[in-house]
C-alpha cells in the first residue's frame, strides 16, 4: 500500500470510517504489538496494551495534524501506555520487591527479570518430585549444596549431582516452553486477536431493543420472570431492562415503551411463511426452557431444529401484548455462513 493510500485511510478513519481503521489496525498491529512486547515482556499483557493503544488512537485521531505520521504517532501512544503501566506496576509491588526500586534498574529491566523468574518457576514445577525440592532450594531460595544436603539428609555429592541434572533439565524445559509458545501463538493469530478486539471496542453495536407494550407494569413482570432480566430504570411510561452478570454491559438493553399504538413486533417470511420476531433471546438449554415457557402458560410454538445442526434451533413465544419473541440456542460466535445455508 502506498503512502497516499494510507493517508486516505487515515483521513477516512478520522471521519469515523471503521472499515478504513480496520485496515490500519491490520497494517500496524504487528509493529505495535512488538513495541509493547519489547517493553512489558509478556505476551498477553502486550496484547491488551496494544488493543488499548489502538482504541486510544481511534478516539484521538481527530487531533493528528499530519496524517502522514500516523504510524510514528501510534508508536508514541503505545510506548506511553506501556510505560504508564510499568510505573503503576512498580508502585503497586513496592512492598513485594523493594530491591527492584533501589538498585538503579529501570522498570523495563525489572519486568523482564520478573518474567524470567516466572518462567523458571514454571519449568521447576515440571521436574520430578525428587529434583524439584533441590531446584527450589538452590535456584529460588539460594541455599548451598551443603545446606541442602543437611536439610534433605543427602550427601553433598548427591545434591551436586541432582543440581547438575536439574540444570540440564531446566534448559530443556525452558526451550520446550519457548518453542510451544511460538507454535501456539503465531504472529497471524496474535494480530487477528488484536484486530478483532479493537474493532469490537470501537464499532457501533446494538444499545437497546425497544418493545411496544400496553401495560408497563404487567410487561415488566413478564420479562423479568421469563428471562431473568433486571430493571435498570423506570420512568415516563417506559422501563429499561438488562441481563444480569458481569457481561451485562455488552448485551443490548430491553426498552419497554407503553403505547396505545396497535402495531406489534413480528413479520412473516414471504418465502417460507414463517412468522419471525425482531428479537431473539439466547438460552443454553433450549428444550428445558421450552418446557418452562409451557409451564408459565405462555403462547409457545413448537421447537424447530436447523437441518444438519443437531439440537440447534429455536421456537417462538408471545409476550402479553402479542409481540413475537424468538428463543434460540444458536449464536454467531464460531459459526460459519454455510451453517445457515
Amino acid at each position: 500500500m502506498g503512502a497516499s493510500d494510507e493517508r486516505e485511510r487515515v483521513a477516512r478513519a478520522a471521519r469515523g470510517d471503521t472499515e478504513a481503521y480496520s485496515a490500519l489496525v491490520n497494517q500496524y498491529s504487528g509493529a505495535v504489538y512488538a513495541a509493547a512486547s519489547n517493553i512489558v515482556r509478556d505476551h498477553h499483557l502486550a496484547q491488551d496494551l496494544t488493543q488499548d493503544a489502538f482504541v486510544k488512537a481511534w478516539f484521538k485521531l481527530s487531533n493528528l495534524q499530519d496524517l502522514d505520521k500516523f504510524g510514528s504517532w501510534l508508536m508514541i501512544i503505545v510506548r506511553r501506555i506501556c510505560l504508564d503501566w510499568l510505573r503503576k506496576s512498580t508502585q503497586v509491588q513496592t512492598t513485594e520487591l523493594p530491591a527492584d526500586l533501589t538498585d538503579g534498574e529501570n522498570a523495563e529491566t525489572i519486568v523482564h527479570r520478573r518474567d524470567t523468574r516466572h518462567r523458571v518457576r514454571q519449568a521447576i514445577n515440571l521436574l520430578e518430585e525428587s529434583n524439584r525440592s533441590v531446584a527450589i532450594m538452590y535456584f529460588m531460595d539460594g541455599y548451598s549444596a551443603r545446606e541442602i544436603g543437611g536439610q534433605l539428609n543427602l550427601s553433598v555429592s548427591a545434591v551436586e549431582s541432582r543440581i547438575k541434572r536439574t540444570k540440564q533439565k531446566l534448559k530443556e524445559e525452558l526451550m520446550d516452553m519457548a518453542e510451544q509458545k511460538a507454535v501456539n501463538e503465531t504472529v497471524e493469530q496474535t494480530n487477528q486477536e488484536i484486530h478483532d478486539e479493537v474493532m469490537w471496542r470501537i464499532t457501533p453495536r446494538i444499545a437497546t431493543v425497544e418493545i411496544p407494550v400496553s401495560n408497563l407494569k404487567r410487561s415488566v413482570e413478564w420479562y423479568t420472570n421469563t428471562f431473568g432480566l433486571s430493571v435498570w430504570v423506570e420512568l415516563n411510561g417506559a422501563a429499561l431492562l438488562h441481563v444480569q452478570g458481569k457481561n451485562a454491559t455488552s448485551a443490548p438493553g430491553i426498552y419497554l415503551v407503553e403505547t396505545e399504538s396497535a402495531e406489534r413486533l413480528s413479520f412473516k417470511n414471504s418465502n417460507t411463511g414463517v412468522e419471525h420476531s425482531v428479537i431473539d433471546f439466547y438460552v443454553p438449554d433450549l428444550e428445558r426452557f421450552h418446557v418452562f415457557c409451557h409451564d408459565q402458560k405462555h403462547e409457545v410454538s413448537e421447537v424447530k431444529f436447523i437441518e444438519g445442526m443437531g439440537k440447534q434451533g429455536g421456537f417462538g413465544i408471545k409476550d402479553p401484548d402479542g409481540n413475537s419473541i424468538g428463543i434460540t440456542n444458536v449464536t454467531l460466535f464460531g459459526a460459519k455462513p454455510e451453517d445457515y445455508q
